[in-house]
């Protein structure tokens, strides 16, 4: 019996860990941080990096080396620093960056940049409302019925498109 309440004990554990470990925001307000911590210098939504900057940098770690070393990155933890490597992937590629940053109840909250680009989202093969209440931020508010690893999140900016799958990342651009 002992054994018995001892396994269901773990296997309670084990099921709770799965579902905690599920699909959650960004740890980082990528656009927002850079605004506030890196135009000065390299301009608004990057407008003063040069274009196909990241192609200078032999690997993804000499990558993260430089963008830790800039004063908008001191402090940074990994997470936060691997979200904003990927909102200058975006910016090197001159593509819009999607980012997932916050979940109130049905709602999901991110950011997008440019400021310009359209979004638009799904759920499955429903289409959801996007609102924008920010240039730079999105929200839409999902059916009941709706599952969060089927969200799919598109920009569109000129000839750059980008889609965020929840299932897959909070963020666009991982590599």
């Amino acid at each position: 019996m002992r054994q018995a309440v001892s396994t269901l004990g773990v296997l309670l554990l084990v099921g709770l860990t799965m579902g905690a470990s599920g699909l959650h925001p960004a740890p980082l307000r990528a656009v927002a941080v850079y605004e506030r911590k890196c135009s000065s210098c390299h301009g608004k939504e990057g407008a003063l990096l040069e274009r196909g900057f990241e192609k200078k940098y032999a690997s993804a770690s000499e990558l993260r080396e430089v963008v830790a070393s800039m004063p908008g990155a001191i402090g940074m933890r990994r997470e936060e620093l691997d979200t904003m490597i990927a909102y200058l992937r975006a910016i090197s590629r001159e593509e819009p960056f999607l980012v997932w940053t916050e979940r109130k109840d049905n709602a999901l909250e991110g950011e997008v940049s440019p400021g310009t680009a359209l979004v638009r989202a799904a759920a499955g093969r429903k289409t959801l409302k996007v609102v924008r209440p920010e240039p730079n931020r999105w929200r839409i508010e999902l059916p009941r019925d709706a599952r969060l690893e089927d969200v799919e999140i598109t920009a569109q900016s000129g000839k750059g498109r980008t889609t965020l799958r929840l299932r897959d990342a909070p963020y666009s651009h991982t590599r």
